[in-house]
């Protein structure tokens, strides 16, 4: 049976979603040459055999998420259309992809999973720098980092004003708006977040941290941490929102 599909074009859907890589169900189906709901149904069938390691459903939040670290510009094509009503769609870690061929019984099923475990096992090898330059989707992040990085000296002097200026640019915004007494939604939760990146990798202290941030007292400094790292507990959005500025600093 000729195998049309190669290791690295497997590659390039694979994302990284909860600290692990994934293949989501609409790609895995093309693939496959199978229908979406086909495959999908097929799961529930044998739904005991895909615990939440190895299979889980993706919330909204998650593909915004995708969209703003590897450009994608629509996430219309990772949506299913069942009777009308819109679902997010199911990803499969490494071992979930490996029980797939044998959910579906099929040849060309089997076939393909031997070039999927390839390109894991490929990803896993690769240096984290290499494999954004490995994959095309990561391009536009690499870039993005790039360009902050050209704009924020490496070695500069006032690490406090590198965190406040990485957080600032990728919310459109600027450091005066961090320092500024506005509430918004807009500013309130990168304030937040710069404060929170500040304290944990600097290890200063809250005191220290308000002078940075238009004088406020080291309570209203301490709130916005004890915010943000309990929303790391409850929100899949922050806790990679915080893992993708930390690669920045």
């Amino acid at each position: 049976m000729e195998i049309e599909i190669s290791t690295n074009e497997v590659s390039k859907r694979i994302y990284t979603l909860r600290d692990v890589q994934v293949m989501l169900d609409s790609d895995l189906a093309e693939i496959y040459k199978v229908k979406t709901g086909l495959l999908n149904e097929a799961v529930k069938r044998n739904l005991r055999r895909f615990p939440d390691d190895f299979m889980f459903k993706t919330t909204k939040e998650e593909l915004e998420i995708l969209k703003s670290q590897i450009a994608i510009s629509s996430l219309e094509h990772l949506f299913k259309q069942h009777g009308g009503s819109r679902h997010t769609p199911s990803a499969f870690t490494e071992l979930g992809v490996a029980i797939l061929s044998s959910v579906l019984s099929s040849e060309r099923a089997i076939e393909i999973n031997i070039e999927i475990m390839r390109a894991f096992v490929q990803l896993r090898k690769q240096p984290k720098v290499q494999q954004l330059d490995w994959v095309p989707k990561f391009e536009s992040l690499e870039k993005r980092i790039n360009q902050l990085e050209t704009k924020i000296p490496l070695n500069t002097a006032n690490p406090v004003s590198r965190i406040q200026n990485i957080v600032a640019q990728h919310w459109g915004l600027k450091i005066e708006d961090l320092k500024s007494a506005r509430r918004t939604k807009t500013i309130s939760l990168p304030r937040q977040i710069a404060i929170y990146l500040i304290r944990t990798q600097m290890q200063i202290s809250f005191a220290e941290i308000g002078s940075h941030f238009g004088q406020r007292d080291h309570t209203t400094i301490m709130h916005a941490y004890r915010k943000i790292d309990a929303a790391c507990s409850d929100s899949n959005t922050i806790r990679e929102k915080l893992n993708f500025l930390r690669r920045m600093i």
